[in-house]
């Protein structure tokens, strides 16, 4: 099985984990922090050997993990969840965490945990949130907006990315969002962050002009409703 890791920033790694089974990229993300380290998002429980040997490749353990920030629900953004037992883990109130686990449903709609803003945007499951880590401008968008099932970007895994943006455009013209309403609610609440990274739940991770790409998606959204 294919795995790459990468440097976003100065503090924070995508580990992209390639899943034949669902044929995409799955995302996760190891953030270095004077606390520790924070994870957000843990792909699939049979990943763990992935995630494991991505923390020792910056030299780091398990234990290291402080904190489990979990975008929604879905067993590839939480399967991971039993190696971090030192890991305070959270997720949106209305996500079902996995039977037996220790994460905590206490986020609300809106708040702040540490360094990261968070708010609740939907669509993709009921309890969607997005992550705002606030000193590096990084947005964690988990499923509402990825590029499941996509190949890379022509220029890598962290890059501007020009050609997938042109692909969410040209899928959006083509109606391929359901609920374009609360879609684009959960567009002009990430576009307030005023993210210079896009941290996605599959495939690419997007850097610079990201507020330029979201007003983007909402222009096209609001001339299709």
């Amino acid at each position: 099985m294919e795995y790459r890791l990468e440097q976003v920033n100065d503090q924070i790694y995508v580990l992209a984990i390639w899943d034949a089974e669902w044929n995409t990229y799955t995302n996760a993300y190891i953030i270095e922090e004077e606390a520790g380290l924070t994870v957000v998002d843990s792909c699939k429980e049979g990943h763990l050997v992935f995630l494991q040997h991505a923390l020792n490749k910056i030299g780091k353990t398990a234990d290291d993990v402080k904190l489990m920030l979990i975008t929604h629900g879905h067993e590839d953004h939480v399967g991971g969840e039993t190696l971090f037992t030192k890991a305070r883990k959270v997720i949106h109130a209305d996500e079902t965490p996995p039977p037996g686990s220790s994460i905590s449903g206490e986020l609300l709609d809106k708040g702040t945990i540490g360094d990261y803003d968070y708010s609740t945007v939907g669509y993709h499951s009921p309890g969607s949130v997005v992550f705002f880590h606030r000193p590096s401008r990084t947005l964690f968008t988990g499923d509402f907006l990825c590029f499941f099932g996509d190949p890379l970007s022509e220029d890598g895994l962290v890059s501007k990315g020009d050609d997938l943006r042109r692909a969410w455009m040209e899928y959006l013209q083509g109606g391929g969002v359901s609920d374009l309403p609360m879609f684009l609610n959960g567009l002009r609440i990430m576009k307030d962050y005023d993210a210079d990274v896009l941290c996605t739940g599959h495939g690419g991770v997007l850097v610079g002009e990201i507020d330029v790409f979201l007003q983007e998606l909402i222009g096209i959204g609001e001339k299709s409703l």
